[in-house]
């Protein structure tokens, strides 16, 4: 995967998160997003994305380095659910759940929200 594109729906849930969180980049945001949709067991319901007015992120910058991480926890998550392992399938994945883990942060409360993403991070919470 060379770039990764997100919708206008989800342009804008990242500008809200970044406002409320203080995190400046999507990437960051989405490597979260990604990860809570990743730990919800059910299976994102199949959409068909419209992309304009969306963003393009280029997935090494998304994945922060960790590009074979990244794509490794999608093929196991495509394996779990029994479904062929494909780079279209794989990039598909990566796009349900990254959209779907924005809706989850974006819909939750203010501080529900920063306490969860800076105990992710490491940050204390005291």
């Amino acid at each position: 995967m060379e770039r990764i594109k997100l919708n206008a729906a989800a342009r804008n849930q990242l500008a809200t998160l970044k406002r409320r969180t203080g995190i400046e980049h999507n990437n960051a945001i989405c490597r979260h997003a990604l990860c809570i949709s990743l730990a919800n067991p059910s299976v994102p319901p199949e959409e068909n994305f419209s992309f304009g007015g969306g963003i393009e992120i280029d997935w090494r910058t998304l994945t922060g380095g960790q590009d074979a991480l990244y794509h490794n926890l999608l093929v196991v998550r495509l394996l779990s659910e029994g479904k062929r392992v494909t780079e279209e399938a794989v990039r598909l994945t990566f796009v349900l759940h990254v959209h779907r883990g924005l809706s989850y942060l974006v819909s939750r409360r203010e501080n529900d929200l920063l306490v969860e993403m800076a105990e992710s991070l490491g940050v204390a919470s005291n």
